[in-house]
């Protein structure tokens, strides 16, 4: 029977642990909190028109709605209220960031390569494009100019040729070369599921399709910090303990 006991509850923490691990799309809100990038002008017709706005990263703060409960695999966030504050990288230009409360998708990149759920929750582009993306965007986080990366991160996205001002119009061609270079040669760094997409739910129809309206999309990084990990692994230490099983057995 205590064998029996044992089994059971291994069973149960491996399927709460891989439940938590395999939840990795949902539902909820985000709340803008602020600029955290530099000020830059960019064009796509070499200086001709331009725009001067804040670059990536930004900061928000994420409520998950579905699943029931957070995800190591979704952003750092709280359930019924809002999580810790962290970095998003805006990777659509062609739209205005709401810096207020919006309802979001968010669509971890291993979940939506493993199901195809690339134009379901996210922008219609491909997998390709999105792991461009999170490559730039470390760039950023290891200290990059983050002018020139941003701009890579439009230009890889839309498929317009970006520039930005640095003492006159510099072409950000070459950040995008880096990142398709490093693409084809399997050499991007990218964890797909350290990555998720953060997509604002009005850039869809009422009948689920993307419709090229709403918000500006994100990506967050998400790799689980090392607080959630011992966590997971103390609970099952605990259950274990509980069911006695790493107890030393009784000599009769």
């Amino acid at each position: 029977m205590r064998n029996i006991k044992v089994s059971v509850l291994v069973t149960v923490a491996c399927v709460l642990v891989t439940g938590s691990l395999r939840a990795q799309t949902g539902t909820g809100k985000m709340q803008w909190i602020g600029v955290n990038g530099a000020w830059a002008s960019f064009s796509t017709d070499g200086g001709v028109h331009s725009e001067a706005i804040y670059t990536s990263p930004y900061k928000a703060q994420f409520n998950i709605t579905t699943p029931s409960t957070p995800s190591p695999l979704l952003p750092p966030a709280g359930y019924g209220t809002f999580g810790p504050t962290s970095d998003i990288f805006c990777v659509d230009f062609n739209h205005y960031a709401n810096t207020g409360l919006s309802n979001v998708f968010f669509t971890n990149l291993a979940d939506a390569n493993a199901n195809g759920w690339f134009g379901t929750y996210t922008r219609p582009n491909t997998l390709q494009q999105y792991v461009e993306a999170a490559y730039l965007a470390q760039k950023i986080q290891a200290g990059g100019d983050k002018a020139l990366y941003s701009g890579a991160m439009w230009q890889v996205m839309t498929g317009s040729a970006f520039s930005y001002y640095s003492g006159g119009w510099q072409s950000v061609q070459g950040a995008v070369n880096d990142a398709v270079n490093a693409w084809n040669a399997n050499t991007t760094g990218v964890t797909l599921s350290d990555w998720v997409v953060v997509t604002d739910q009005s850039s869809f129809s009422a009948k689920g399709g993307y419709n090229g309206n709403g918000g500006q999309e994100f990506i967050t990084h998400v790799t689980p910090e090392p607080a959630t990990l011992l966590l997971l692994g103390t609970g099952l230490v605990v259950m274990l303990l509980g069911a006695g099983a790493l107890r030393r057995p009784t000599v009769l």
